[in-house]
């Protein structure tokens, strides 16, 4: 099994196996916003919402995996 580590919004560390993310929703800095990622975890997880540099590091971390993956 495959994770990825994230920050837990509530404070702390998070392992997220990435067979149970669904799909994964980035939206780049614009003006004002901030980078955000939502991750949609399947039924077993609570979704994810990461802001920042945290979402650019894991979306960067997802398209490695992802590429590796092909």
């Amino acid at each position: 099994m495959r994770f990825i580590e994230v920050a837990h919004p509530e404070g702390g560390r998070l392992f997220i196996n990435i067979d149970h993310i669904t799909a994964a929703h980035y939206r780049a800095t614009d003006g004002d916003m901030k980078t955000r990622l939502g991750l949609d975890l399947d039924q077993r997880q609570n979704d994810i919402v990461l802001f920042g540099e945290e979402a650019e590091r894991v979306w960067q971390q997802l398209q490695e995996l992802n590429q590796t993956s092909d």
